[in-house]
């Protein structure tokens, strides 16, 4: 059977580069967004009286810390579903697509309260430009990929079951055509005769 391929490429191919895609961008984006993320002045403000808020000026003051967390339990997660093409366990694959989802959508959540606060002098109108440019494209290649994450997870659950069922009918299978005389034997009834009518 020939190997179906999407753009030039295997899903496993593209489930594994999935993984590296995933690593390399958030290194370069956790470097990128050190500078640009939380609010230097947070606690200032805070104690003069400013009308926020307060959840949303937690998140922004923490925003980096928590930019920084995801993106660690990220990586640990892009490592595993390598370690998941390897050895063909679907279920990281799951993971890895769950994960991804709630990843964008807290960057897209903390990227909008801290452009909004940048706006006060924090940083130039261009650099916020720029971070949405790259949040968009990151998650436009991240859906890219999660198509091929998604298409090997499913190639493996469906190999994995059809293995499954093959080695539950495998016992029945054997006894009906590796002993077909045992079982004759077993359950053929014995004909016996009496043996005085024929004696003579």
């Amino acid at each position: 059977m020939r190997t179906r391929r999407y753009c030039g490429m295997t899903a496993q191919l593209g489930t594994f580069l999935s993984g590296v895609f995933t690593i390399f961008t958030t290194n370069m984006f956790v470097v990128f967004e050190e500078r640009h993320m939380g609010d230097p002045n947070c606690t200032n403000q805070a104690q003069a009286g400013e009308e926020i808020d307060l959840m949303s000026k937690a998140i922004i003051c923490w925003s980096f810390k928590i930019t920084l967390c995801l993106s660690i339990v990220t990586i640990l997660i892009s490592c595993f579903l390598l370690y998941s093409v390897h050895a063909q366990i679907y279920q990281g694959m799951v993971i890895y697509v769950i994960w991804i989802i709630f990843y964008e959508a807290v960057n897209s959540l903390l990227q909008t309260l801290t452009n909004t606060s940048s706006q006060k002098n924090t940083n130039p109108v261009e650099v916020n430009y720029l971070r949405w440019f790259g949040l968009f494209s990151r998650v436009f290649l991240h859906g890219f990929w999660i198509v091929f994450v998604i298409t090997y997870a499913h190639m493996v659950y469906k190999k994995q079951m059809e293995s499954k069922i093959t080695s539950y009918n495998q016992p029945f299978s054997s006894y009906v055509e590796l002993i077909p005389e045992q079982q004759t034997t077993s359950y053929s009834p014995k004909l016996s005769y009496p043996s005085g009518i024929y004696s003579e």
